[in-house]
């Protein structure tokens, strides 16, 4: 039986929840050995029980820390500092939601320990991660985005100049959070102002977009199995916010229900667009796209890329998969990937270390 690690947690905004996504995996993957290895708020590592709960973490009593040994596919278990066992790795599931896991880190990590990753890759990963960046990336592949401007230190002085050729509402997000933190609808140049201090307080520049005001959300994943990409069902997450808030989402137990009042057409190219961004950014593993569908103006806008969404996203999949049958394909894409990595040459012979041989040479 293989050795899958799952590591969650990190030092971020979205840290709890990446907690909740890993306990809820440890079911997806059943049929491995898992061993779980929690980051913790300043990104100690700890090799966490299987029966570890989310409230568990609250205590902070886990001991047994854990270090990551590239290049020999394990993890290392830490006693006094020292090494007192090594733990082999045939894969790793990326559980992380935000900085310090989702933006590419746990993938590079994965890269160091040559070992193969449920998610996506750095480049990938880093797209989706970046909204500013995203946006710039799919206007590139003429896809469908709401028009927005950045703020940062540099230009919030000239906030006027910027807003010139808007109307509100505006909707302000920090560049690399998910989640909703940190997003608020303005409906003012007061508000956009202490909406935008506040969002400056967590990423150092902001997304300021136009805002919708008739219109819904639709979610849709995509994954790829046996080479081929597999798109989810088509879900509205329901709220009765002006957006999706972190509250919704976590706390009041919004539910996502299928499609009602959206046309077929609209669905299917939600469905389109989903394996476009998977193939044409390079992602693997499960995503989430979200869309806004403006209702007046009958259009739809691509709005935010998950690389690694809550849940890892088996709600979306429900329908077709089972709780460890999701796991298995997961895990089995994740295999396959990384065989072909391993077939790029990796090396290349050249004399350049033997150019200063003589003259450096010790007399």
């Amino acid at each position: 039986m293989k050795n899958l690690t799952i590591i969650y947690g990190a030092k971020s905004c979205e840290h709890d929840i990446s907690i909740i996504t890993a306990c809820l995996a440890k079911g997806y993957f059943a049929d491995f050995n898992v061993y779980c290895v929690y980051l913790d708020k300043n990104n100690v590592a700890y090799l966490a029980p299987n029966n570890y709960t989310p409230a568990m973490h609250i205590s902070g009593r886990l001991k047994q820390k854990v270090v990551f040994l590239f290049g020999e596919r394990a993890i290392g278990v830490l006693k006094h500092s020292r090494i007192c066992k090594r733990i082999p790795i045939d894969a790793v599931v990326n559980c992380c939601h935000g900085a310090n896991g989702e933006d590419g880190t746990v993938a590079a990590i994965c890269g160091l320990l040559n070992v193969p990753v449920v998610g996506s890759d750095i480049t990938s990963s880093s797209v989706a991660m970046d909204k500013i960046l995203s946006k710039i990336v799919m206007r590139g592949l003429d896809l469908p985005v709401v028009d927005g401007f950045e703020v940062n230190a540099n230009n919030i002085d000239r906030l006027n100049e910027l807003t010139a050729n808007y109307t509100y509402p505006l909707i302000v997000k920090p560049n690399t959070l998910g989640s909703s933190i940190g997003v608020a609808v303005c409906k003012t140049f007061d508000e956009l102002k202490h909406n935008l201090d506040v969002a400056l307080k967590y990423d150092d520049r902001v997304l300021v977009e136009k805002a919708l005001t008739d219109f819904c959300e639709l979610n849709c994943a995509a994954m790829r199995t046996q080479g081929s990409v597999q798109i989810s069902r088509v879900d509205i997450p329901t709220t009765a916010n002006d957006i999706l808030t972190f509250a919704d989402k976590y706390v009041n137990g919004s539910a996502d229900v299928p499609v009602v009042n959206v046309s077929n057409d609209v669905v299917n190219q939600v469905k389109s667009l989903t394996a476009q961004i998977y193939q044409q950014i390079c992602f693997s593993g499960v995503i989430r796209v979200d869309y806004l569908y403006d209702k007046s103006a009958n259009k739809l806008y691509v709005n935010e890329i998950n690389s690694i969404p809550g849940s890892l996203a088996y709600g979306l999949f429900s329908d077709v998969y089972g709780i460890t049958e999701y796991g298995n394909a997961l895990e089995a894409q994740a295999e396959s990937d990384f065989k072909k990595r391993c077939g790029l040459v990796t090396s290349f012979a050249s004399s350049v270390l033997d150019a200063g041989r003589g003259k450096h040479a010790k007399k």
